[in-house]
């Protein structure tokens, strides 16, 4: 919601100079007073309330500051005029009327206005008056100055200048020099000189540049910016987004300053955003300090418009269509064609061709205030919490301007730079689309070198049951001690170690020719994928049930283009997304050939050992992959009905239309009432046990299957500890298998639960080596079926998985498991028991996403409910948050 609040304005008055000053008529030079500055632009700071200036009027230190200033800046207290019978030459008639002051009361703190204390500025209106009758060009004053005091002690300084006076170099220069004698001091440090004539035009005039800025183009399509609909934004580029950008640059460019990347990038997506046809004529005005182009350079002291407008023309085809380099190396031709004969020849061609506008049609002018210095103007209350333009992008050409401010990021520590834009809605959503394709992601690859080599994957490993990509999240909360310490930047880095440990993760896996698909890994050291993204959101917003499903899944890890496919693309994805509340979102995606949930955790863990500090992990990772090969020959010696190849005849394959997921939770009252339904001879079922009974029941009710048709369950079983030794601690490979149990639908129905229980029993116990063994031997010998779907039903057992203890520095995830739960790769048929605290109760438990057509999940609730004594609570999850990343 938007800050709204109330300004109580005093009467403006005019502050003369504090001493009789020189009455006199001072010209304008010839680049001051041409069209394009011919309007008045505004600044604004915001300063933060200092104990040691308690019971000081900000109000009276600057108006009285300002008095003195005036002395020596005399001409900002005259009015302007146009002299007669001139081409509109601009001259000041230093009348020591006085520039305008208010001063104000906001019932608002500067803590209200959050920490993004950038522009769109709310109540801007109120925070800097236009006084009617003020802001004329011509016989009006200067400059309008109103210092806004906050509730909390704070203030707001905000100054409009007529631009023809003066640039931001200008500008700066005479609020320094209030700032100093609002301290204490008894004149400026930097004495101003006005000397315009130095930037008049010769006699006679003679252009000898080209000047494309001032070519008049006619808007024969509307491509000038209707003001209907507008959405005003800022982006903020901190060090990770200007690297991210710095990646796309070709080598021939291997310093370009921070202004001329952010111009070529911001130019390009706004054209793209702004869907000009192919052929049209775009435009680039980069506005360049000349002062220093001059030899001498224009005297410190300067503080006319030492500014032009070279610029950048090309097709908006062209632009669109080629790299950031083509963009890049036309915005520093036009930068750096500026010398001081273009300066003159500006001037010149302003009083040859009647002082011209630049043109605005399909044009964009980027300004850097990085350097300007409005942030560190000090009247007595220490630097600006924010100093810069107003309104950042709007000015006397809304839409056609953006200014890069210095910003400070406080959410994530980082000194940047923030760019406000304004755009129509439309626009502004391809505008951010564009610009989060050119953040492209990263790939991280071991920080030191690792094996070049390649190797075997198991045979359990390779099945065709693992061939897809698992993705895992963690929530994480803010923690005060971290505070200015940027998440992706330490998971970046330890990532990179990590990966020297587990340098496989950073290699493709192939299929090996020859053989019967068999699967290994090229260690390439290629690395992993790695995005980083910001989220308009609080961890408060997703409510106490962070629970499977979690809305915006997909933007909160991204299937970057060609990135899932199983073969030659990496095998991991990962993407840290920092949440507004200072929280953030660890999102993991797995090729799942390469680990189970145990080797997942095992890597997590490591990683938040070494992004804690460590040098290397606690549990060095093993490979030994040959230790779940076939034998030789291989020899099936269990039933493996898992693999049974079932047909599908009468369609029960779950339909994904019209699908309801929902989440139950399971606390120690809802497994109590479930325990009182177990025979004695059952005293001592797991938890894992009696829940997959309980569900495998409830679900084939809700499915209406026929009496006499076949049902599965399909618990997924760690194999590790059957093996005589064990295998060994560290292998992260899948040690998982599939036993299952089968009856009739008849039969799972209408018996108590025990009868549920037994066969799920039966089907876990049945796992020993031999069975793992046998597992394998099947593998290769029948080519690496998958196992039956076909009414079937698969539960896995993450409670003791640790997803949530796996700590990078911000303490234990809130959350930490798998993303989806109850889709993955066979939506419908899986669902995964999940540690879960019931915030609302106080409770320790289990929650387990289920996916069912709506019909029947309404059914699995009746039949749920009538195990239950008392009744589950359903946590909903159907809630939408808002976001945009």
């Amino acid at each position: 919601m938007a800050l709204v609040f109330k300004v109580r304005r005093s009467e403006p008055q005019l502050v003369a100079p504090a001493k009789p000053t020189p009455k006199e008529i001072k010209l304008l030079s010839d680049i001051d007073d041409q069209e394009a500055l011919r309007f008045h632009v505004s600044v604004i700071q915001f300063y933060k309330y200092d104990p040691s200036m308690k019971g000081i009027d900000p109000a009276k230190v600057i108006k009285q500051a300002l008095a003195k200033t005036l002395v020596f800046y005399y001409p900002f207290a005259g009015r302007l005029r146009e002299l007669p019978g001139t081409q509109r030459k601009l001259a000041v008639d230093c009348t020591a009327e006085g520039v305008l002051f208010i001063e104000a009361d906001a019932d608002v703190t500067l803590k209200d206005f959050g920490d993004a204390l950038q522009p769109p500025f709310p109540c801007l209106e109120d925070l800097i008056f236009d006084v009617p009758g003020s802001s004329g060009l011509l016989n009006s004053p200067l400059i309008l100055i109103q210092v806004t005091r906050l509730a909390c002690g704070g203030f707001i300084f905000a100054l409009r200048l007529n631009h023809t006076m003066s640039d931001g170099a200008g500008l700066v220069q005479f609020m320094t020099a209030l700032g100093e004698i609002a301290r204490g001091a008894d004149s400026p440090s930097i004495l101003p000189v006005w000397q315009r004539e130095l930037l008049n035009a010769r006699n006679p005039p003679r252009v000898t540049c080209e000047h494309r800025e001032y070519d008049q183009v006619p808007d024969t399509k509307g491509t000038i910016i209707s003001l209907d609909d507008m959405s005003h934004r800022s982006f903020f580029f901190g060090p990770t987004e200007l690297a991210a950008l710095r990646k796309l640059v070709p080598p021939q460019f291997h310093k370009p300053s921070t202004f001329e990347l952010l111009s070529a990038c911001l130019w390009k997506c706004r054209t793209a955003a702004l869907k000009m046809e192919a052929e049209e004529e775009v435009r680039i005005i980069c506005i360049v300090n000349g002062r220093s182009k001059f030899n001498p350079p224009l005297p410190q002291g300067y503080y006319g418009n030492g500014i032009v407008f070279p610029v950048a023309v090309t097709t908006a085809g062209k632009l669109c269509e080629n790299p950031i380099g083509y963009a890049l190396e036309l915005v520093k031709r036009a930068k750096d064609s500026v010398t001081k004969e273009y300066m003159r020849s500006v001037a010149d061609l302003l009083v040859s061709k009647g002082r011209p506008h630049f043109s605005v049609v399909r044009s964009y002018l980027v300004s850097d205030l990085t350097h300007a210095g409005f942030g560190d103007v000090d009247v007595g209350w220490g630097k600006a919490v924010f100093g810069g333009t107003a309104n950042g992008t709007a000015g006397a050409m809304p839409g056609v301007v953006s200014d890069l401010i210095p910003f400070k990021n406080m959410a994530r520590g980082e000194q940047g730079i923030v760019v406000p834009l304004l755009l129509p809605t439309q626009a502004m959503d391809i505008f951010i689309t564009e610009l989060d394709s050119l953040s492209e992601p990263q790939l991280v690859a071991p920080a030191k070198p690792t094996p070049k080599e390649i190797k075997l994957l198991s045979d359990i490993d390779d099945q065709e049951a693992l061939r897809f990509h698992i993705p895992v999240i963690q929530f994480y909360k803010y923690d005060p001690s971290m505070k200015g310490i940027d998440p992706a930047k330490v998971i970046t880095q330890a990532l990179a170690k990590t990966l020297v440990f587990y340098y496989p993760f950073a290699g493709r896996l192939r299929e090996l020719p020859g053989t019967q698909r068999k699967l290994a890994v090229d260690c390439t050291a290629e690395g992993v994928l790695f995005i980083e993204a910001d989220a308009d959101v609080t961890l408060k917003d997703f409510g106490d049930a962070l629970q499977p499903p979690f809305p915006c899944l997909e933007d909160l890890i991204f299937d970057v283009p060609g990135s899932s496919g199983l073969l030659n693309s990496p095998l991991i994805l990962i993407q840290v997304t920092r949440l507004a509340c200072g929280g953030f979102i660890f999102a993991l995606r797995l090729n799942h050939t390469m680990s189970d949930g145990a080797g997942l955790v095992q890597f997590m863990t490591a990683l938040g050992e070494i992004a804690r500090g460590a040098d290397s992990p606690s549990i060095l990772p093993v490979w030994q992959r040959e230790l779940l090969n076939a034998r030789n020959p291989p020899r099936v010696t269990c039933e493996h009905r898992e693999y049974d190849q079932v047909p599908d005849t009468k369609g029960t394959i779950i339909s994904l239309d019209d699908m309801s997921h929902r989440s139950f939770f399971f606390g120690p009252t809802e497994l109590a009432a479930l325990r009182k339904l177990v025979p004695p001879q059952f005293h001592k079922i797991s938890t894992f046990e009696l829940l997959s009974a309980c569900l495998w029941k409830c679900r084939t009710v809700a499915l209406k299957m026929e009496a006499e048709e076949e049902v599965r369950i399909i618990c997924i079983v760690n194999g590790r500890s059957k093996f005589n030794p064990p295998l060994p601690q560290g292998y992260y490979g899948n040690g998982i298998v599939f036993p299952v149990a089968v009856t009739t639908a008849g039969k799972l129905c209408e018996n108590p639960i025990g009868y549920a229980l037994e066969l799920v029993k039966r089907a876990k116990d049945s796992v020993t080596e031999e069975y793992m063994r046998s597992v394998a031997d099947l593998m290769v010998s029948k080519g690496r079926p998958h196992f039956s779907v076909v009414r079937s039903y698969l539960v896995s057992d993450l409670t003791h998985a640790g997803f949530g203890d796996v700590d990078v520095g911000w303490g234990k995830a809130v959350f930490g498991g798998t993303a989806n739960g109850a889709a993955g790769a066979i939506p419908g048929v899986a669902s995964v028991l999940i540690p879960f605290k019931n915030m609302a109760r106080g409770e320790q438990g289990i929650v387990v996403p289920l996916l069912l057509p709506t019909q029947a999940m309404d059914i699995f609730i009746t039949e749920l409910d009538s195990l239950l004594k008392p009744k589950a609570p359903l946590i909903k999850t159907t809630h939408r948050i808002p976001s945009s990343l």
